[in-house]
């Protein structure tokens, strides 16, 4: 698919969902077999539906004499309720909606049986859209399942059983808000004192985000053929970490634009050290790329051990008793410990800093699964433990060059681990779900609307860490904006279970997938911190932008030809177009009138684009002023 299809396709999406959501919906449906409908809320019950290995119930159940936790389901809706078994097993049932558009979804669930919770896969329409966890409970209550994309009429809506065993009641749909699908997140990073690298970079994202996804990928963590060791004076870091990366070149003809790195190595008990720092600061400033920091921060095992991890007991047989509780705690060894892990990871991190550096830092992630001691004892002291290592690096050590990425979850219980939008720039999510030996080629789009509205779209959403590389055509068709996707490391990336070659192939060479050799020069892209709006709709607006002029007169055309704003030629104008004069600006060689890119911009785009009078030729006033006109806040003659 060509890029500027891609692109209008993206930009136009949000429109046809608002269109939808702005459809009058009946107060009352036709009475249908499982539907009914108050006003704008439609309700299925799941004994009206299917199920292949699960049961029906037209009675109340209770637990058995010998059970622990004693429990009864004596009231229920409709005629009965459902039953999902063993891994495997499936419930579903069609539903009938009046327009095409996102809707936030409720299932009502007892769960008696696990104490901590059960999860499920979401299937909608034959397609997994991640999973939907269930909280214990002794009595059936509604739990959200997320937003869901569906189209005009009949869709089927399916739980298929990962850990299984729980009662299900029934579900009901209603339009979401139509702020999900304005993607304008906040332009502004968390650290008002972030660094010009930093704010740039971040700018990038923003003007990407909702146009195209950056292709990204997780180096297998350590130094594995030692070049550097046999030939310290070459400096060459990246070369010993390149596997995944040679094998991506050699299947696709292309490279990630960002490579993910781990800081494992880096605490006050180990005394190995693995270049990790040193093979960022080369990706960024040789390689021209972006990099994203990640830290498995391997702790004690226990008071006085020599040995590390950071695994609980529940999660490897090798792992640490070391309590976030107590080292949040001053005057315990593992206050000491935290303290002096983190001046170790400041000391490394300033180097990127002093290299002008900016990186998508993402600490303590997957905490709410629970199996890393930073997320072991619930979200109270995680949310405390980020706080005060945001503190710690950007007010005591000053370091400024960090984007700061938190990874989530879409449960119940994850809105309780956000540490706050006055501390995180982007939210992440670490996406594990192919099985059975089969890749699992889904966009996930209910999860990312789901992780859009938690923060009420103020962040980015992005694939921080995936198996299956979602595919194209999932990705456009569904409308899933994935900032980025990053592939773990080995058998995640080159297993045809987890990316099958074809796959790989579409996805890296298609227009709307950034890479390597696609990306602008960052170190001179434009900051931009204003609150432009989306694809289609408005926010606020107040900051100035800093002014570079480029090229300067030219004759207007003809008037059948001229149309104000239209940067791209495409017929209109939107916010596209200021994104076009940013690309411009920032990336002449590619994207200005004599760039190598097929969507440069052209003599036309030029003319039509230079609508700030304030200055002559192309500037970022330019773009901004498009921003100004789509907002309504400048009118055009």
């Amino acid at each position: 698919m060509k890029k500027d299809i891609i692109k209008r396709s993206a930009c136009t999406v949000a429109a046809a969902f608002i269109a939808a959501a702005a459809m009058s919906f009946p107060s009352a449906m036709k009475d249908g077999k499982g539907a009914a409908a108050a006003d704008t809320v439609l309700k299925y019950e799941f004994e009206d539906g299917k199920t292949s290995g699960g049961k029906f119930y037209t009675a109340g159940i209770k637990s058995k004499p010998d059970e622990e936790v004693k429990w009864e389901i004596s009231e229920f809706s409709g005629s009965g309720f459902a039953y999902l078994d063993q891994k495997g097993t499936t419930i579903s049932v069609d539903v009938d909606v009046p327009a095409d558009g996102l809707y936030e979804l409720t299932i009502c669930y007892c769960e008696p049986s696990d104490p901590n919770k059960k999860v499920q896969y979401l299937n909608v329409n034959g397609v997994n859209q991640g999973e939907v966890s269930f909280p214990f409970n002794t009595k059936f209550e509604e739990t959200s399942g997320g937003v869901v994309n569906l189209k005009k009429g009949k869709n089927t809506i399916e739980l298929k059983a990962y850990w299984g065993y729980a009662y299900y009641d029934y579900l009901t749909l209603k339009p979401a808000s139509e702020k999900l699908t304005k993607l304008s997140p906040d332009r502004r990073l968390s650290n008002p004192k972030a660094s010009d690298s930093a704010k740039r970079l971040y700018s990038y994202l923003c003007d990407t985000y909702g146009n195209h996804i950056i292709a990204g990928q997780q180096e297998y963590c350590g130094e594995h053929n030692y070049n550097i060791n046999a030939d310290p004076t070459t400096k060459n870091y990246i070369v010993d970490n390149e596997a995944e990366f040679q094998y991506i070149e050699k299947t696709t003809g292309k490279q990630p634009a960002i490579r993910g790195i781990d800081l494992l190595a880096y605490n006050s008990t180990s005394t190995w050290r693995d270049h990790a720092p040193e093979r960022a600061i080369q990706w960024v400033n040789e390689y021209k790329g972006i990099a994203t920091l990640t830290w498995h921060w391997n702790v004690p095992l226990e008071k006085g051990s020599e040995e590390t991890a950071f695994y609980v007991k529940s999660a490897a047989a090798t792992y640490t008793t070391f309590s976030i509780s107590k080292a949040l705690e001053e005057g315990t060894w593992e206050h000491e410990v935290l303290l002096a892990d983190i001046d170790v990871l400041a000391t490394e991190l300033k180097k990127l800093k002093e290299a002008d550096v900016p990186v998508l830092w993402r600490p303590l992630h997957e905490a709410e699964g629970g199996w890393f001691w930073w997320g072991a004892e619930g979200p109270e002291p995680c949310k405390e433990l980020y706080r005060f290592l945001y503190d710690k690096l950007t007010n005591e050590y000053g370091l400024d060059n960090l984007i700061w990425v938190w990874t989530g979850y879409t449960f119940p219980t994850s809105p309780a681990w956000y540490p706050g939008d006055d501390v995180v720039d982007i939210v992440g999510y670490d996406k594990y779900n192919a099985a059975d030996g089969m890749p699992n080629l889904s966009s996930i789009s209910s999860t990312f609307y789901s992780l859009v509205q938690s923060t009420d779209c103020h962040k980015m959403v992005t694939m921080s860490e995936n198996d299956t590389i979602p595919s194209l055509e999932n990705l456009v068709n569904d409308k899933a904006a994935w900032l980025y996707f990053c592939p773990w490391y080995m058998n995640f990336l080159t297993s045809e279970q987890n990316n099958p070659v074809d796959n790989l192939k579409e996805i890296y060479n298609s227009d709307y997938c950034i890479t390597l050799d696609e990306l602008p020069d960052l170190k001179k892209y434009p900051i931009n911190e204003v609150d432009a709006p989306s694809k289609t709709t408005t926010a606020t607006t107040t900051a100035p932008v800093k002014t570079t002029t480029t090229t300067t007169t030219s004759q207007k055309p003809a008037a059948g030809d001229y149309l104000k704003g239209d940067a791209n030629c495409d017929g209109k104008v939107e916010l596209a177009d200021a994104i076009m004069i940013m690309q411009s600006l920032a990336n002449p060689d590619k994207y200005g009138i004599k760039g190598s890119n097929k969507q440069h911009l052209t003599e036309q785009g030029r003319v039509n684009g230079d609508v700030d009078k304030s200055t002559e030729g192309l500037t970022s006033n330019d773009a901004l002023e498009i921003q100004r006109y789509l907002l309504r806040l400048t009118k055009w003659d």
